[in-house]
């Protein structure tokens, strides 16, 4: 029997999804970039894991064009009726999603390429959910991953809030089960699974306290935190008065601008080879 996979502490709220698709247009070019490199084009049949709401489905689908076709996977029932939605709004009749273990699910017919952000992270084993997943990926595919180093956060000048609001949901990760540095282990994490070493790119963004994005970035990030607030308070790691969540991102924004320096986002990194013929 395969190890429990982790609890996804952000929880499947409508708020957490819609905070889900705010992040998927932040990261769009980052993974686009990785995605395009790798080779994903017109007509392949692709596998999007941990889907979600869709947003790396509709991606791929642009990738792909009328001709190929996404299949996106999640194990929660609510983003995957989201995604659908979604979907027929968009009208891609050749994007369709189910639920279940990516890691377990059998398909009738192999795939030209296997894809995910951020889901990695959350198998107890990584290497071995890589190894089973890329059992759907025919000889020569493309196998894609995009995963984030949470530690690489930074401010400057030092906004306590914001580094405290990391520090936060970067350990409510890990005591859920998660891997918040999954980022800097893909590469050895592709080796361990048997495929050939892969090709590595890094992505960050900067936001500086004037920008117009600075606006808007404390309540997307503040989102995070409240999607987290039952795992950071069942795990003691702090108190809900100590957070004061609805005043949060008001006070954070303050800190920020009166620094008037810059915000690093945490390192985005993405890993791409083909599986051995």
């Amino acid at each position: 029997m395969p190890e429990k996979t982790p609890e996804y502490a952000l929880g499947h709220s409508q708020d957490e999804l819609n905070r889900l698709t705010t992040q998927a247009r932040l990261m769009e070019p980052f993974t686009r970039a990785i995605f395009t490199q790798a080779g994903i084009a017109a007509g392949m049949k692709v596998l999007d894991v941990g889907s979600g709401p869709g947003d790396v489905s509709f991606l791929a689908r642009e990738l792909v064009g009328s001709e190929g076709h996404v299949t996106g996977i999640d194990r929660s029932a609510e983003a995957l009726d989201m995604a659908s939605e979604r979907a027929v709004a968009l009208d891609y009749s050749n994007v369709n999603f189910i639920e279940g273990d990516p890691a377990e699910i059998r398909f009738d017919e192999p795939y030209d390429a296997l894809v995910g952000r951020f889901v990695l992270m959350y198998y107890p084993d990584p290497a071995e959910a890589l190894r089973r997943l890329i059992r759907h990926v025919r000889p020569g595919g493309i196998v894609a991953f995009q995963e984030v180093c949470h530690s690489g956060i930074r401010s400057f000048p030092l906004v306590p809030l914001l580094e405290r609001l990391f520090e936060l949901t970067g350990k409510a990760q890990e005591l859920s089960g998660a891997e918040p540095q999954m980022g800097l282990k893909l590469y050895s994490t592709f080796i361990a699974a048997g495929l050939p070493a892969p090709t590595l790119q890094v992505n960050m963004g900067i936001v500086g306290a004037q920008d117009p994005m600075a606006e808007r970035l404390p309540n997307f990030l503040v989102q995070s935190l409240r999607s987290m607030m039952p795992a950071i308070l069942k795990q003691g790691l702090a108190t809900a008065e100590e957070i004061d969540i609805d005043t949060y991102a008001d006070r954070m924004s303050l800190e920020f601008r009166a620094g008037g320096g810059v915000f690093l986002s945490p390192p985005f990194i993405g890993a791409w080879t083909r599986k051995s013929l």
